[in-house]
């Protein structure tokens, strides 16, 4: 009987033992576990937007930079009605909108040129083809803020905008 005392009491330690370890496994499995995203979202949130900043300031310095942007603003400046309506000196908009397809021998184009002179403010719309490696204007004309008739750049009459 003296053996069995200590092997009961050695028994009754073990499961005391398991018993907490068990009661630390729960609360340790009832704790939340937060993953690598919910612990830096912010820092992935950061890197995103910053890509997409990125991303968008180098889409408009391709469009600024382009031979039709430049081609087509050269040509604006060169008509005296442009200068009627805005007066001098000229100053191009930051942000130049629309599409441009570029390869080698032939390209496309149509931009919304933002404008801007003393007398007011409007946008270029223009629209250019490149073929053997040439651009050339397909449409070229000026619309002032506010108003809904449209300056043909090029020379040929064009209708009212309808707004």
């Amino acid at each position: 009987m003296h053996l069995e005392v200590p092997l009961a009491s050695l028994i009754l330690k073990l499961v005391q033992s398991l018993d907490s370890e068990g009661k630390e496994m729960e609360s340790a499995l009832e704790k939340p576990r937060h993953g690598c995203v919910r612990r830096h979202w912010k820092s992935i949130l950061a890197v995103w937007l910053g890509l997409a900043l990125s991303g968008a300031a180098i889409a408009f310095i391709i469009l600024r930079d382009s031979e039709a942007t430049r081609l087509s603003v050269t040509t604006a400046e060169s008509n005296p009605a442009l200068f009627e309506q805005l007066g001098s000196p000229l100053k191009i908009g930051l942000f130049i909108s629309g599409s441009i397809e570029v390869q080698p021998g032939w390209g496309h184009a149509e931009l919304s040129i933002p404008i801007s002179g003393p007398k007011g403010t409007g946008t270029i719309y223009t629209e250019a083809r490149k073929q053997t490696g040439q651009w050339h204007l397909l449409t070229l004309q000026f619309a002032k803020s506010g108003s809904s008739e449209a300056l043909d750049l090029l020379g040929t009459p064009v209708p009212p905008r309808i707004r």
